[in-house]
């Protein structure tokens, strides 16, 4: 029985001087670092980093002129009409289709032959 007792407390002595060893390394780390952490100059917190990509994202997509948050919705369009369909989604304004001019260099109709 005190055999398992002595194991026991030399088990716990290894493993807080393993964990011991752990801190005092990564405290080295830390010193080597060109300013302190605790300083807040322009670090970003770990919870926060995961917020920064989709926080810069949203501030230059409200920015432009021609796209909204309800454009980017999921299964959604923006308008069923053919033409101008992001920009002036209205019934009453007229659609206007792409049309080439007729010219001698585009030969359309073959008029210019």
């Amino acid at each position: 029985m005190e055999t398992k007792k002595a194991h026991l407390a030399l088990l716990i002595l290894l493993l807080s001087n393993m964990a011991l060893s752990l801190v005092v390394d990564a405290s080295t780390y830390m010193d080597a670092m060109p300013f302190p952490a605790s300083s807040g100059g322009g670090l970003i917190e770990d919870n926060e980093e995961m917020l920064m990509e989709s926080e810069s994202s949203r501030r230059v997509l409200s920015q432009s002129r021609y796209i909204s948050y309800a454009a980017m919705n999921k299964d959604s369009i923006p308008c069923n009409r053919r033409g101008p369909s992001y920009y002036n989604c209205q019934k009453h304004a007229p659609v206007r289709p792409y049309t080439r001019g007729c010219s001698k260099f585009t030969r359309c109709g073959g008029r210019y032959n």
